[in-house]
Formats: structure tokens, sequence, C-alpha cells
């Protein structure tokens, strides 16, 4: 009897698990077919997209001084080198970029490149590009990039020498302008379509409306082509834009939902390049010492300027390279500490009383120069003014007008100046560390490093290692105190899918996965 109730039991634990493993089968296999359902799935796509763009000027890369229009055309025409989106170095129509020696450069072309029209590139295209900007006739905003080639050489179809009146930082950086056709008339009209080679072509050109078109259409492709709708104002895209007539826009305008509201469109934000800091002159017997400096750092709540001041649409750094930069490891925050300030007082020696911070018979008095005609940076300085106030530190605000701004930056009359400037595409720093800037500040270390790293060539490593070492310099010292960079925002159509992450170099460099989804 128990023989038989054994095997009565072991033949259900049997069955019960061939059960339990068919039951399993079957649900795996219903999950998978579900998932293979899933996927015949099509998104319904649309493979065209609207950009807006207003006070267009020209199409013409060279001539064009509209930012909207230089960033649609990096998508027709190519540089010799292109700027990655954390802002290394890439080769682009170039294959190699060598430097012989501080004036010399061999650049060597690649050799299967077409122009839309049929034409093959060759290094006669380079120089007649180059040739151009450098000509007196012609006003570009790549004119600059340029002024220093003294010579430019053919050694053969796809090589050739640049050589330049002296030594230029990071001079590749430089070489990122659009390379046109030597068959190119510079000054056509424009209803006349200008040929590149990039993975877009110009098919088009109309009153009101410019059509570009994909190079190489497959079935992987998802916008195959741009529909440029000029408009006249910023003001007329918001419209367009709430409208559906547009899928995407870019401005820099920090009050755009005034027009538009909030809601019913996606936004991308990006730091811009426009950089906005103080500038403290270390000659200055009270800011020479960096105790003070960094006094004045910690009582600065950037936050609150943001917030009061720029709608909260500013992005706040502390140091000159954007945080998507490679070489960039500063953590971007808020270091306001009010008793982190008076402890570096104290250590340099200043007593408190009475509100005021005395120290050899001298008050912590500091004038601020700023530029009147700049609305934003009056306001800024006013709330810098009150923030040091309550720490004890008396600013006294100069306001002047340009002019006179300049006169007292070319004296070296001021104490701390809240200026700006648009930063390089490049990590060139000596505009603030160099002997010669305006916080008159110069650290052996850091200079012996800035000459160290012109001279590094492809070492991503030794070029990080070499600017960590800068910026620690940078934050045991505060020469000067980072603030903020402006911000540029790209505002689209909530079918307008896909990665819209970009810099203020190049907003298009993911156009490849966008994709537009049709209304229902």
């Amino acid at each position: 009897m128990k023989t038989n109730a054994f095997k009565y039991i072991f033949f259900a634990i049997v069955f019960s698990l061939i059960g339990l493993a068919i039951y399993m089968l079957y649900k795996d296999g219903k999950s998978k077919a579900y998932v293979i359902e899933n996927d015949k799935v099509e998104i319904n796509m649309v493979k065209e997209i609207n950009v807006g763009i207003s006070n267009f000027d020209t199409i013409n890369p060279i001539l064009s001084k509209n930012r909207d229009v230089q960033y649609i055309t990096k998508l027709v025409f190519e540089p010799l080198v292109d700027i990655t989106y954390d802002f290394k170095i890439e080769n682009k129509l170039s294959k190699e970029f060598s430097k012989i020696n501080n004036t010399t450069y061999i650049i060597k072309l690649n050799d299967d490149v077409y122009f839309h029209d049929g034409k093959k590139f060759t290094a006669d295209d380079v120089i007649f590009t180059i040739n151009t900007l450098k000509s007196g006739d012609i006003d570009s905003i790549y004119k600059e990039n340029v002024s220093e080639i003294k010579e430019i050489q053919k050694i053969d179809d796809y090589t050739i020498k640049i050589i330049l009146n002296k030594e230029v930082e990071f001079f590749e950086y430089l070489m990122c302008i659009p390379i046109l056709s030597e068959n190119e008339n510079i000054f056509k009209s424009n209803s006349e379509i200008p040929i590149g080679t990039g993975k877009f072509k110009i098919i088009k050109i109309e009153d009101n409306n410019i059509t570009l078109e994909r190079t190489n259409i497959d079935a992987s492709s998802k916008i195959n082509k741009i529909n440029l709708i000029l408009k006249e104002t910023v003001k007329d895209l918001y419209t367009a834009l709430t409208k559906k007539e547009i899928d995407l826009m870019i401005t820099n305008n920090i009050y755009y939902e005034e027009y538009i509201g909030s809601i019913g469109y996606n936004t991308s934000q990006h730091s811009g390049r426009e950089f906005d800091y103080l500038i403290l002159n270390n000659k200055n017997s009270i800011l020479s010492s960096n105790q003070v400096r960094k006094a004045i750092y910690y009582s600065i709540d950037k936050n609150q300027i943001n917030y009061n001041i720029y709608n909260n649409k500013y992005n706040i750094c502390d140091f000159p390279l954007n945080n998507s930069n490679y070489l960039s490891c500063i953590e971007n925050k808020n270091e306001y500490d009010i008793n982190k300030a008076k402890n570096a007082l104290i250590e340099d020696g200043w007593t408190f009383s009475n509100n005021t911070w005395r120290k050899n018979g001298r008050t912590l008095r500091l004038r601020l120069l700023v530029n009147k005609e700049n609305e934003a940076r009056v306001k800024t300085a006013e709330n810098l003014k009150e923030q040091l106030n309550k720490v004890g530190i008396i600013l006294n605000i100069v306001k002047v007008n340009k002019n006179q701004f300049n006169n007292y930056i070319k004296n070296k009359n001021y104490d701390i100046i809240l200026n700006g400037q648009v930063i390089s595409n490049s990590p060139k720093l000596n505009t603030y560390f160099s002997i010669n800037n305006l916080s008159n500040y110069s650290s052996p270390e850091i200079n012996t490093i800035l000459n160290e790293v012109k001279n590094v060539e492809n070492q991503e490593d030794i070029l990080k290692e070499k600017y960590i070492k800068i910026e620690e310099l940078y934050k045991q010292d505060i020469p000067f105190i980072s603030l903020y960079f402006n911000s540029i925002f790209v505002l689209s159509n909530k079918n307008l899918k896909g990665d819209l992450n970009g810099n203020w170099y190049n907003i298009y460099y993911n156009i490849d996965n966008w994709y537009k989804v049709k209304d229902n």
C-alpha cells in the first residue's frame, strides 16, 4: 500500500511539473507574440519638418550674419574640421591636420567627397574659400578665423600647407569655416542656390521659403526634407509655432513664455557663449589678497541674481568653459556661504564692527564699474551691491557709458568690473589668466601650463589633466569670479521627437534621430 501511495505521489508531482512547464512556455510564447505584434506597430511619421527663421539675410554661409541661418547651413556646407558636442575637434573634409611647427600646418584632405552638383572636392576649393575670406571685399563672421594666415600653398590636389604670420593657439579650431566650391560666385543673388558637400542640399529658394533635401535618402532616413519658413520678426515665429506652421524655432529671449505661454510645446535649453564675470583688479591693495577675493566669491548668491534678473533662465557657472566641454571639471554650483566669506576675511586680519570690515585703519570699500547702457548688468550690479553690503563689504557702483567704460579699462582705473565676453569655441584661457588680462593676475604655474597646452596634440588625457590643474589653481586664487552663461532655447512642436540636445555651436547634432509624428 505504501509503495502504491508513493507511486501516486511521485506521478502527481511529475504531472504537476510538466503542467507548470507547459504553462510557462505558453505564457512566455504569448508574451513574445505580444512583443512581436507590438513590433509591427509603425509610427506614422512625417519625413519633413518646418524650421522658422526671422530676420533672414542670405543662405550663403560666408555672408550670413544670422545665427539661425548659420546653424542650418552646417547641414549643407562642411568645414575642414568640425567641433563635437563636447567641444573636441574632429576631421570633416580633412582627414589629417598636422602641426609642423608653431606657424606651419599640413592638411590632408578627403579624396572621396563631392559637391551637390557632382563636382569633386579638392584643395582648390579650400584655397578659394580662404582667399575669398581674406579679401578686403567681403564682410564675414569668418574673416577673423583666417586673419593670421600668411600664405596657403597647394601641395597636390588633396594636400595643402598653411603658413601663419605668428603662432595662433588652437589654430585648428579656427578651421571650422564652411568650404565653398571654387566655382561659386560668392556675391550671386539670394535666388541662386549655393552648393555644399553636406548631408542636406538646397533645392529651392523662394521669397518666404527655402527647401533643403537629404542627399542620400534611404529607408532609415527619418527627416528627408527641411522647409525654412522665413518670417519678419521673432514675434512672427512665436505666432507660427503656436499655430503649428513651424515645428522648431530658436531664441535667446528669456521671456519667450510671455508670448506663447508655458504649455503646448517642448523646450530644450543650452548654454550660450556669452559669459558674464566679475573682473577683480589683483593689483588693487585690497583685492591683492586672495582671501578678500574668496570672501567676495562666497558672498555672492548667483541663484538670486539668476532668479531676479534673468528669469531663472541663465546658466550659473564657475569657469569660462561650458559645462559640456570635455575639459571642464569644475561643477557649476552656487557656493554662496556667508560664514565662509566672513572666515576668509578674519583669516586675512580684518575685524568686523558696525557692519563694516576694517584692517590697518582701512575700510573694506570697493568700486564696481558697469556699463550703464546694459540694463541687465546695471540691475545685476545693484543686486551685487545689496548682497555684499549684507556681509559688510561696501560696494559703490560706478555707472558710465560705453566709451567711458572702455577708457576706465584702458587706464586700469577700476577695482571690480562687471563685464561680459563671447567665449571662443577653443579651450583658450589666456584672456583670463595671462599677464595682460584685465584682472592683472599672473601665476607662474598657470602660465607654464598654458604654454604647455599649446603644444599638446591629439592627447586628450594629457590636455584634460592640465586643465584640471588650471581649474584647481583658479579655485584656490579666485583671480576673477565667473557668474553665468546666457541661454539658447530650442522651442519645438510636441510632434517633433528625438534628441534635440545641442550646444551653442550647433543645434542640429542629432538630427539623424529626429522624427515627426503625424497628428491623429
